[in-house]
């Protein structure tokens, strides 16, 4: 078929398609009419002076035979017309007001107007500027255009009108561009041609517009052209000729620059030369490197036949070119985009994240260069065969040293031997193996590099350091073993990887079945299921030559447990209750004589707070009376009888801390055989006497009971700890480093797991709330009180005098170096809230809490409940007192300078009309069982919350039937009630491990102000 007939057959064709396409339009407008709306939204395709052509948006009139332009469409007018707009035709304003001559002055300049800007503006800036700015909404446009079927016209910029003839023809479809190339002996013959839709369209001596460049968009013959890939230099040569020549002695060059892209991008049509595709070849790289910034990060690399390129290489396709005795042959591979997913997945699904076409470890930019280093090396070890196995190879290429990737493993031997654990541990890295305690200055000192004999660097997984770095602190090492007591157990339990050895699983079970142990049966007492645990699980500790601390709530029988663990030891040989009094001269005389080569059982010693004698002796007289007590107390005790036949004759020992420690050398000479501390704070002081007395002791097993082992500090803790089970938290300098500073200062959750876990096994602590079915309902109340007007005064004065005080104190010398004067301010403060008398200054200014606290008194007594009040303040209570007084009530009274504790309990445990009991909160927290008592005041309630707990538990308690009411009496607008709020966001640190108190040492700056708002 001649040429000249197929361009004719193809113009008529396009013409066609013009028309018929001119016809819906016109269809459209009809409609448009009929539909009874006015305006039409239209755009028109205008050439501005110095952009090139634009498009620009009107709305128009369709008329009969014409179209009436109204009014441009400007985006901050939008509103202001009257028409409906969707919002395709929205977003064609909004694209199309960006390059307005005015928003491209403001754009592009500073303080021109637009006929400035464009005559001040030189040729090049416009160009590589302005230009691609405006052509990149002209596109957005254009897309828009070709999928929502709204009109174009092209538009003289003074004519009002727009005609049928002036419309441009939208396509739904991208334009599509061929290339072809032609070698022969004369060079390379190079022809571009476009077609829209499978139709050609020429373009020699056609009306060619160019609207934007890249991608290109123009108009040909009325027709609309659009491009995803193409830019319109390659199309330009082609509006005045159909071919391009190129000859022979530049084909090299062209081959290697312009075929070579076109190859890459387009279709091509290909004579006198090969391209070949290949879609097997494939490959991906995991390099380490850094990145631009200099850190460390994997780079994925595909490799596709031998060219190499990164993730976020934009090529879709990647060409290579061979000249092989002037035969040129292409060799084109098309990217595997799944393929390349499964590797990003991998790499992601294994803990990698994406960054800048590299990879990265979650948070590695916290690290510091050489530990993120070390943590991509160790990513790729522990996942080395799966990156095998998956086709990636490693790389290392910009590091002085080679760093092994390959397997790193610990194998552990563990065995019993008496009291002892022994531990035996192999390294295995790679062909190499070798000793684990070798590395014990690696660990300790947290250097992670290991250079092997090879020369390569193995880096030590964090893993180890952080699991193993105990082992070396705690464990003794002997030749090629470490040896642990046996109270480390449950850290070699989890610390030790595998199979747990058959001695640790023993151990576990052994406690963890406590409560199948049977109760003595000359136990006169039902304990209740929580207390038969207790008492198991503290036999399972003995048996196992373990130490341990019952930390129950105060109230829920730690005593009757420990009495009930005495019984069971009990020797056989001695019989009946008979209580010794130390200082009775002769009296052990009366014993029948023993073999003295007989192996006695010695006794067990008890040591207890002085306020606590009595109440033990009750509680072995009521539940064991069995057992034959020693007591030796009291100023009139034997400090020269024979020892050694007391602890041979009797079963338990009672003594006192004060009396321990003055009888030290006396005492710690003999060996016991339960050694009991009771409320066991008392020895919290690692430097007191008390406590080295008690360490001096010798027993065989050791049990402590307390409901707060930790007071004030993490320190009270270590102190118990470590004369339960010696050297379970290392000495207090390690103690102090790696678990009392990071948990208090720093919160450091590791530390607190590894405490945790060194401490479980041998602290037992059940709450009130935990046991609830066993004791009586406990009903909790605050009753808030107003200060009289006079008070009121008083108290404010006071407080801006206290404030300034210490705001100066804290400003001088901190918070930590003002804690006397902080401590004196707010004390005179709480004294002041709860009546000013307490302060000695206007007595007859009144007080708003001790009206209230009469008034609920009188409502109780009148009722016929009995009632403990508690105060931290003595001065307090005597003024309460003379008010009882007044009133004739029958009361009992106990600070620290009662001498007669026991008959004043019994009095108001035994007197009916007694039904008042005025206790200081040093002098009554502990010891005291006041279960005729169903009503707890707490009349200045202030930080300590586990001294609050101890005082409600003394009516609160097993052998209680009664339920229990407690009111705390709080002065509104005043430094308790800001106290109250303040300690409700403390305590935490002693809540993880035993209880809760004193949140007081860790208060702010701002929050000692917040308390004077």
């Amino acid at each position: 078929m001649p040429t000249s007939f197929y361009f004719s057959l193809q113009i008529f064709q396009t013409t066609i398609e013009i028309c018929s396409f001119h016809f819906l339009l016109k269809l459209q407008t009809f409609r448009v009419m009929e539909s009874g709306s006015r305006f039409k939204f239209i755009v028109a395709l205008l050439e501005h002076r110095f952009l090139g052509w634009i498009f620009v948006p009107y709305l128009v009139e369709p008329l009969k035979s014409y179209y009436s332009v109204r009014s441009v469409v400007r985006f901050t007018e939008l509103e202001k017309l009257d028409y409906g707009f969707n919002k395709y035709e929205r977003e064609i304003v909004r694209l199309t007001s960006k390059y307005a001559d005015s928003k491209l002055s403001a754009k592009f300049s500073r303080n021109l107007n637009s006929s400035e800007f464009f005559n001040q503006i030189s040729p090049d800036y416009l160009k590589q500027s302005v230009l691609p700015y405006v052509s990149k909404q002209m596109y957005q446009v254009a897309l828009i255009l070709m999928k929502n079927n709204i009109q174009l016209f092209e538009k003289e910029a003074n004519y009002s009108n727009l005609y049928d003839e002036d419309i441009i023809a939208l396509n739904t479809n991208f334009a599509s561009a061929h290339f072809s190339f032609e070698r022969n002996e004369e060079g390379i013959k190079y022809q571009v041609k476009l077609y829209q839709d499978g139709i050609f369209i020429p373009l020699i001596n056609r009306k060619v517009k160019i609207v934007t460049n890249d991608p290109c968009v123009m108009v040909v013959r009325n027709m609309l052209l659009i491009f995803s890939d193409m830019d319109s230099k390659k199309v330009l040569p082609f509006l005045e000729r159909e071919f391009i020549h190129v000859p022979r002695n530049m084909e090299s060059k062209y081959f290697s620059n312009f075929v070579m892209n076109r190859v890459c991008d387009h279709t091509i049509d290909a004579s006198g030369f090969s391209i070949i595709d290949i879609d097997d070849e494939k490959g991906a790289i995991l390099s380490l490197e850094k990145n631009i910034k200099g850190s460390p990060v994997l780079m994925l690399k595909l490799k596709y036949g031998p060219k190499e390129i990164f993730l976020n290489d934009s090529r879709e396709v990647l060409v290579i070119l061979e000249n092989e005795n002037d035969d040129y042959t292409f060799y084109r591979y098309k990217r595997n985009k799944e393929w390349e997913k499964q590797q990003v997945n991998f790499l992601v699904d294994n803990g990698l994240l994406e960054d800048a076409g590299g990879f990265t470890l979650p948070n590695i930019a916290l690290m510091e260069e050489e530990s993120a280093l070390y943590a991509l090396v160790n990513w790729i070890t522990e996942r080395y065969d799966q990156i095998v196995e998956m086709g990636i190879r490693i790389r290392q290429e910009f590091f002085s040293k080679k760093y092994y990737t390959g397997s790193k493993k610990l194998t552990f031997d563990l065995k019993q031997d008496h009291d002892w654990f022994d531990v035996y541990s192999i390294v295995h890295i790679g062909q190499y193996k070798f000793l684990f305690i070798k590395l014990k200055k690696f660990i300790l000192n947290g250097i992670r590099e290991f250079e092997l004999p090879d020369g390569q660097i193995a880096i030590l997984p964090e893993e180890w350091f952080e699991r193993y770095k105990q082992l070396f602190q705690l464990g003794r090492i002997e030749g090629e073993r470490m040896l642990f007591g046996k109270h480390f157990f449950n850290m070699l339990r989890h610390r030790v990887p595998g199979h747990i050895p058959e001695v640790l699983q023993k151990l576990e079970k052994s406690i963890a079945t406590s409560e199948s142990v049977q109760l003595p049966p000359s136990l006169n007492a039902t304990l209740r299921p929580y207390q038969i645990k207790g008492f198991g699980w503290m036999h399972a500790l003995i048996k196992n030559g373990l130490g341990g601390c019952l930390a129950d709530d105060m109230g829920l029988g730690k005593t009757l447990q420990a009495i009930a663990l005495l019984l069971k030891f009990k020797r056989k040989n001695n019989t009946g209750f008979d209580v010794h009094k130390a200082g009775y001269e002769g009296q052990l005389s009366l014993f029948p004589n023993v073999d003295k080569h007989e192996e006695i059982q010695p006794a067990s010693l008890i040591v207890v707070p002085t306020s606590l004698v009595h109440n033990w002796m009750n509680e072995f007289r009521k539940f064991a009376p069995s057992l034959t007590i020693y007591d030796h107390t009291g100023y009139n005790r034997n400090r020269n009888g024979s020892w050694q036949e007391v602890i041979n004759r009797f079963d338990v020992v009672i003594t006192t801390y004060g009396t321990l420690r003055n009888d030290k050398e006396l005492m710690e000479k003999h060996e016991f055989f339960l050694l009991i501390l009771d409320e066991s704070q008392y020895i919290k002081n690692r430097d007191s006497k008390i406590y080295s007395s008690v360490l001096s002791l010798k027993a065989k097993h050791r049990i402590v009971l307390t409901g707060t082992p930790i007071e004030n500090s993490l320190s009270d803790l270590w102190s118990q700890m470590n004369f339960l089970n010696r050297g379970l938290l290392g000495n207090y300098s390690f103690f102090k480093q790696n678990f009392q500073t990071p948990i208090e200062n720093r919160s450091e959750a590791k530390a607190e797991e590894k405490l945790q876990l060194l401490i479980r096994p041998f602290i037992l602590r059940r709450t009130k709330g935990e046991v609830a079915q066993d004791l009586p309902p406990l009903m909790e109340s605050v009753i808030f009180c107003t200060m009289t007007p006079e008070q009121q005064k008083v108290y404010e004065r006071e407080k801006s005098i206290v404030r300034n005080t210490i705001m100066a104190s804290i400003e001088a010398n901190g918070v930590a170096n003002s804690s006397i004067a902080i401590l004196q301010g707010l004390t005179r403060l709480r004294q002041l809230a709860n009546h000013p008398s307490l302060v000695d200054i206007e007595d007859d200014a009144g007080s708003g809490k001790f009206g209230e606290i009469f008034l609920a008194l009188s409502n109780i007594i009148s009722e016929g409940h009995k009632v403990l009040i508690f105060s931290s303040f003595v001065k307090h209570l005597e003024l309460l007192r003379h008010h009882i007084e007044t009133n004739e009530w029958k009361y009992s009274i106990l600070t620290g300078k009662t001498i007669n504790r026991e008959e004043v309990i019994n009095s108001f445990q035994n007197n009916r009309e007694n039904r008042i009991f005025l206790i200081s909160l040093k002098a009554g927290g502990v010891g005291l069982n006041l279960t005729e008592a169903d009503y707890v005041f707490i009349v200045d309630p202030w930080w300590n919350p586990a001294a609050e707990n101890q005082a409600i538990s003394r009516a609160h308690r097993i052998g209680q039937g009664k339920s229990v009411f407690v009111y705390r009496f709080i002065t509104e607008n005043s430094i308790e009630e800001k106290i109250q709020h303040l300690k409700d966001r403390k305590s935490e640190l002693a809540d993880k491990f035993i209880n809760s108190n004193n949140p007081f040492r860790v208060i702010t700056k701002e929050e000692i102000e917040s308390l004077f708002d």
